[in-house]
């Protein structure tokens, strides 16, 4: 078997059940998933039960069998990839490794990149349809988000305002979205996704048609992420969140527009973080 640490919200959980799965697929290993791993704080983050994902929930029994004294970690460390019970991410970027694991195995990291389920596409798309129905006005605006040149524009603030998150992951401002702009042709239709819609009309880039759906239409993350999805067209913001609305999205012409600066002061390699055909500003 292969268990997979969840840790984050839905962005973050959706990276980490993807690169499960598609060593699950690749291994032929039943995949579980580690709902239990959060501090107590974040009792009840478990976020991916509103997808149709193919994992059942880990255990105590299970997970028990993968607890390491000090000097089994030592040894784990120093195993070839391969032999290794416990794998930890060893870098943001993607670990070329990752082919070599072998079950049982337990997974704990972020795994963003999409070059850890590259050869799962497919089964990664379907097993992230959602699970339950959406409204008639929630699924008369994806009809015409899909039939029009969209785009969806996302601004992620809330917890990304707070100091330790800021000097740690950074925030795109509206220099950021006066660039994205430019990016794309004149006179589309933008629609707002936004967890501060106050801030978002007065900070919006200048002499565009603009529509906030967020609290207004969507008010759930999986309301919003289904509307971001169905648009022929991203800026994403530096979150996770956003970069999956993208990779759903199925239009074969889109263009995703996508921060370059990922992280502020966090020293990560992003190389790997974007597919080759988005752009980055």
């Amino acid at each position: 078997m292969i268990i997979v640490q969840l840790k984050g919200g839905l962005g973050n959980q959706m990276f980490q059940y993807a690169a499960g799965r598609a060593l699950a697929l690749r291994t032929g290993a039943p995949l579980l998933l580690d709902t239990g791993s959060y501090e107590p704080k974040q009792a009840g983050m478990y976020a991916l039960n509103g997808l149709q994902v193919q994992a059942g929930i880990a255990a105590p029994a299970e997970l028990q069998a993968f607890e390491q004294g000090v000097a089994a970690k030592v040894l784990n460390r120093l195993l070839p990839p391969a032999m290794r019970r416990v794998y930890r991410e060893p870098h943001f970027h993607y670990d070329a490794a990752f082919t070599r694991m072998r079950p049982p195995l337990y997974m704990k990291g972020y795994w963003q990149s999409w070059k850890y389920f590259r050869e799962a596409e497919e089964p990664v798309r379907t097993d992230f349809r959602f699970a339950g129905a959406f409204s008639a006005a929630i699924e008369e605006k994806a009809a015409l988000l899909e039939s029009t040149e969209s785009v969806a524009m996302h601004f992620r603030r809330g917890d990304y305002t707070q100091e330790i998150t800021v000097n740690y992951h950074g925030i795109c401002g509206p220099a950021y979205y006066n660039n994205a702009v430019r990016q794309l042709p004149a006179g589309i239709q933008y629609y707002i996704f936004t967890n501060d819609p106050a801030w978002v009309r007065e900070n919006l880039p200048p002499g565009i048609s603009a529509e906030i759906l967020s609290g207004t239409l969507s008010h759930t993350q999986y309301e919003d992420l289904y509307l971001m999805s169905r648009c022929r067209h991203q800026v994403i913001a530096n979150s996770s969140y956003s970069w999956w609305a993208a990779w759903l999205n199925p239009y074969a012409a889109k263009k995703v527009i996508a921060p370059k600066q990922w992280f502020n002061q966090a020293q990560h390699n992003t190389a790997d973080l974007f597919p080759p055909n988005w752009i980055t500003i």
